[in-house]
């Protein structure tokens, strides 16, 4: 929050409600708004929203994923009328279809699966109730574009602060510690890591014992945080800093079967000059090469020999940590992806300046990226 507040005006916080009560489950079936949206839709927020727009005035308003859609009628009703973006961390939809097909038992499979339709629905109709859409990838970005040809679509990489890791950090002594970062709150991370450290780390456990490998990220719950009674696995919880245990890391691996958009924690280990191994769906939005930037596996179960690859191979490590780094420097570092999303803002600004409000809905070429 202290990171917002130094590079905008104002920053207004407001208390979530309890999510998934029983009353939002109730209305999400029956009602327009899927239950994922009701999660962030409250009265409060309608108010604080009315307010700021009522007592400002914007050029244009960036709205934070799907979920947070069912604010739609008071924006298109603010007195200025801004122009609205949609920024798609992910495809809210195929990650709980994704989700439905490794769900932990059949009944949450079922469910995830039933939401997922209703959400891909969701997200059709609101395609065509914003001015334009960020995407993380542009693989996500033909995804929208395949539903509705023509869309204002614009892919614009998630980014890390490459200089906040310093190169070459970490000294020669030898590396033992493998690192998973992510925030343990949100599903796949969590589902990701449970699977992993129970079905593929005992073998890499006893192969090298005196490896360690370290879970960081915020808000385990209580799979992930029993994880840390198997031999050789730690789960930190919230840090302060995640760079002390990339300094020490022999690799960072991402064995995710499910998720979307695209995953910042590959792009910080990269920055931090960290291989990487990660599964094909980990990867997936990034411009990796196999072998050239990270080790790319098809199965959660190949992470196993990929370690062991790298341990033994020094000159592997160097090379994919240098081409590593030296891709999130030209392509994912924020000065570079700031660039490209202001260019697309005074892009939209000009083009409303210029056109009549009928031709508002037409396409704009993306900048590269």
């Amino acid at each position: 929050m202290n990171d917002i507040a130094q590079i905008t005006d104002q920053v207004l916080t407001l208390t979530q409600e309890r999510p998934n009560s029983l009353g939002k489950i109730l209305r999400g079936a029956v009602g327009q708004l899927p239950l994922v949206v009701l999660n962030y839709t409250t009265d409060a927020m309608r108010q604080e929203l009315a307010r700021v727009l009522d007592t400002g005035q914007f050029d244009a308003v960036q709205v934070e994923s799907v979920h947070l859609a069912g604010y739609l009628p008071l924006l298109r009703a603010a007195r200025n009328r801004p122009l609205l973006l949609c920024d798609w961390h992910n495809i809210e939809s195929e990650v709980l279809s994704r989700y439905s097909q490794h769900a932990p038992d059949p009944l949450r499979g079922l469910a995830a699966f039933a939401l997922a339709s209703q959400l891909a629905g969701f997200e059709r109709k609101v395609l065509e109730q914003f001015d334009a859409h960020l995407t993380v990838s542009e693989r996500d970005r033909a995804k929208l574009l395949a539903l509705r040809p023509g869309l204002r679509a614009f892919a614009v990489d998630n980014g890390v602060h490459v200089d906040a890791f310093p190169a070459g950090a970490g000294g020669s002594e030898p590396r033992r510690r493998i690192v998973f970062v992510g925030s343990m709150d949100y599903r796949p991370n969590a589902q990701a890591i449970v699977a992993f450290a129970r079905d593929v780390w005992p073998a890499i456990h006893a192969a090298r014992p005196a490896w360690r490998l370290t879970v960081v990220g915020r808000s385990p719950g209580p799979e992930v945080r029993a994880l840390g009674a198997l031999p050789g696995v730690e789960v930190t919880g919230t840090v302060p800093d995640v760079r002390p245990y990339y300094a020490d890391a022999l690799a960072s691996v991402v064995p995710l079967r499910i998720g979307g958009g695209s995953r910042l924690k590959i792009l910080e280990a990269l920055a931090a000059g960290v291989p990487v191994v990660s599964t094909q769906l980990g990867a997936e939005g990034l411009a990796l090469r196999d072998r050239e930037h990270a080790i790319i596996t098809r199965t959660v179960e190949e992470i196993r020999g990929a370690l062991l690859e790298l341990d033994a191979d020094p000159a592997l490590r160097a090379r994919l940590a240098a081409a590593g780094r030296a891709l999130v420097q030209s392509r994912y570092d924020w000065s570079v992806v700031g660039d490209t999303l202001a260019r697309i803002y005074e892009q939209l600004a000009e083009q409303r300046r210029g056109a009549p409000a009928a031709s508002m809905h037409g396409s704009l070429a993306a900048p590269p990226s």
